[in-house]
């Protein structure tokens, strides 16, 4: 007589089951495969027909996804590959005794075949893989770990980053000596003499040789990081030349690993690269990534499928590789890898955070006689109902080991990198719920260091979106906009029980929020208008935001620059910013447009777009006393045509030396005095 009984999947309770029925009876209770299962079977398992033999069927009987991994020729792990909650399932299996617990250990995707199950339920069964937003290759909006960047008090710049301590790659560093800059495919290095600056060295890379993108510079070690591409296929690339001889670089190591770049970042002595590896398999696919490190072989070596972590509920068919290499030392670099993708990143000095987001699947039946007739497998699509989730993964970090720790998720999406923060191990993360759902605002959530869920603030400015967000210490700050621009305070002392302070209610927005000490913070964004309704963007806008009075912030100064398509680097990466504190001095790089008087409006009655009419630096000074006061401005451009003048000659960024600003665009470098903002020289590149 058959009979199902209801697993329950504490850790400590095992059942004995018996399955005679093809099709379950779902009158009776069924499986919960919400987490991996340990299955320990009477009879021994065939590993060939694994996959026939051991069936799991919602109640239509139609079969759900799940990777088996063989632990022994009687036991087998159940890895559900789609979140089962809502969804009753139950066993269809050929062998008749079998226990099942809930397995707590680690899961991987175990060997190649399972890597090529994984491939093929994409290409045979169209799973549709997409994220529900596009992913943020850099991101833009930072921790009062106040990793300023600014070199707060330091005779030179640093590139503007998220946490103190963590260096991010940019298109220029400086060791107050000396400027590398990566243009047109290759790395200038410049000796920074104001009076007399001369180009030291050229880096040139060949066509598919490698792409650069970033730049690291670390006493005499100059890191160049991209996407190379050769018969092995496409990889990401990491040059590290020894640079003691500017005149000479010399290549000291190559770190590669297969896939395209997602980011990286430095602590300390180590370097920390992120890439992800899509799989394929078209007879002969590309299922597993190759890596290489000079320093230990000339060979590529395959990433192992038992090393590569899979985890229950996503059935991506990208692999993300982190290699972590100390620079300093020709010791091997160490990988970890896992099945998913790579949204956002946050690095802490300690831990790693990657965010994806997942589009929810469900099931419909669908046969296919021509690829396996006898078996009649299930076709992936996206619902319409449901919420897209980030999953959040946090790893630690010890020198260069990187370790899985945990993982939670939240429903919603992530804006960038600034959304995320670590604060004595509570990890804090603020996201936009779904759009394609009713919008209920925007959420602040807290978790603990085994990413449990501590506490939240939740239905923040319904109907609207995330457009910046700051943590700092005990306090966030989050921008959010429709029509007006809402600047939120919120207390996070209490990580169990987070409370929204004030508010404060303005036109316009800010993309970009950055600290200016504990009761003042910047805002860079747009000034808007309200026309019949609906938000129509104007010029740039900087915003001294006063929280001295938390539940009742204020605008304390207000700069507006330019009209309607004015637009800045800085308002999508926060590396364009160039920032001292200690000096009260900030610039970043801006293309102005202006409208004229009596065309301030079109035939609809709605803002004109302006002509362009300068395209360089704006620097100001800054101050919670002064405000926010423009210093100066600096341009490439001797006359400016905006038909005719070349792009070449747009500033990329701003840097300082001493009492000297230096702006780099494709064509020049321009040494300009910073008291009187008089030029002093240039160099030709």
């Amino acid at each position: 007589m058959k009979k199902l009984v209801s697993l329950a999947l504490a850790a400590a309770m095992t059942f004995m089951l018996t399955s005679v029925n093809p099709v379950p009876n779902f009158a009776q209770d069924s499986i919960n495969l919400d987490k991996p299962l340990l299955m320990q079977f009477n009879d021994k398992l065939n590993k060939d027909t694994v996959y026939k033999d051991i069936r799991f069927l919602d109640e239509k009987g139609n079969e759900i996804p799940v990777l088996i991994n063989l632990k022994s020729d009687k036991e087998a792990i159940v890895i559900p590959l789609y979140d089962m909650k809502d969804i009753k399932v139950s066993l269809d299996s050929k062998y008749k005794q079998y226990k099942a617990s809930a397995y707590e250990g680690e899961t991987v995707v175990g060997d190649a075949s399972n890597l090529k199950r994984l491939s093929e339920m994409s290409q045979r069964q169209n799973m549709v893989m997409y994220d529900m937003m596009p992913a943020a290759k850099e991101e833009s909006v930072m921790s009062m770990d106040m990793g300023n960047g600014a070199g707060e008090g330091d005779s030179y710049s640093s590139t503007n980053v998220q946490v103190e301590g963590v260096d991010e790659a940019d298109i220029v560093k400086t060791d107050g000596e000396y400027i590398y800059y990566l243009k047109d495919n290759q790395v200038v290095i410049i000796k920074a003499d104001k009076n007399n600056m001369k180009k030291m060295a050229t880096i040139g890379y060949l066509e598919s040789a490698l792409y650069p993108s970033d730049i690291y510079i670390d006493e005499n070690l100059l890191m160049v990081v991209g996407n190379a591409y050769n018969a092995k296929g496409s990889f990401t690339k990491a040059v590290i030349y020894d640079v003691t001889d500017k005149s000479k670089p010399v290549v000291k190591r190559v770190l590669e690993q297969e896939g395209y770049y997602v980011s990286s970042r430095k602590n300390g002595d180590n370097l920390h690269i992120i890439s992800s590896h899509y799989v394929y398999d078209y007879g002969e696919g590309n299922l597993v990534p190759k890596v290489k490190d000079s320093a230990v072989s000339s060979e590529y070596k395959e990433v192992q499928p038992s090393k590569i972590m899979i985890y229950p509920g996503y059935p991506s068919q990208s692999i993300i590789v982190i290699s972590s290499a100390d620079i300093k030392k020709n010791e091997p670099s160490k990988i970890a890898s896992f099945m998913g993708n790579a949204d956002n990143i946050y690095m802490s000095k300690n831990s790693l955070y990657l965010t994806y987001q997942e589009s929810p699947y469900y099931i419909m039946p669908m046969v296919e006689p021509k690829i396996a007739p006898d078996v009649s497998r299930p076709m992936i699509w996206p619902p319409i109902p449901r919420e897209t989730q980030t999953t959040i993964k946090k790893f630690a970090i010890n020198n260069t080991l990187i370790t899985y720790s945990a993982q939670n998720k939240i429903q919603g999406y992530v804006l960038n990198q600034f959304s995320m923060d670590e604060h004595n191990d509570y990890f804090r993360i603020a996201y936009t719920s779904d759009f394609s759902m009713e919008n209920k605002g925007s959420s602040i959530a807290v978790f603990d260091k085994n990413m449990n869920k501590a506490g939240s603030i939740d239905n923040i400015a319904p109907g609207e979106r995330i457009y910046s967000a700051r943590f700092m210490g005990d306090r966030a700050y989050m921008v959010t906009f429709r029509n007006v621009d809402p600047f939120f305070v919120m207390d996070l002392k209490d990580p169990k029980n987070p409370k929204m302070l004030g508010y404060l209610k303005i036109p316009g927005y800010s993309d970009y929020l950055h600290p200016y000490d504990e009761n003042h913070i910047i805002g860079f964004g747009k000034d808007t208008v309200e026309i019949k309704g609906n938000p129509y963007q104007l010029g740039m806008k900087i915003s001294l935001f006063d929280v001295t009075d938390v539940n009742n912030p204020v605008e304390k100064d207000i700069e507006k620059i330019g009209d309607r398509g004015t637009e800045s680097e800085l308002l999508h990466n926060h590396k364009a910013l160039m920032y001292d504190k200690s000096r009260g001095l900030m610039g970043f790089p801006i293309s102005v447009a202006k409208v004229k008087p009596d065309q301030k409006q079109d035939q609809w009655g709605f803002p004109q777009y302006g002509e362009q009419v300068f395209q360089g630096a704006y620097i100001y000074n800054v101050s919670a006393d002064k405000g926010i006061d423009l210093k100066g401005s600096i341009t490439h451009i001797e006359e400016y045509n905006p038909y005719m003048y070349s792009y070449e000659d747009n500033i990329q960024r701003i840097i300082y030396i001493g009492d000297t600003i230096y702006t780099l665009s494709n064509n020049k470098v321009v040494a300009t005095n910073l008291n009187t903002m008089k030029k002093i020289s240039e160099l030709d590149l």
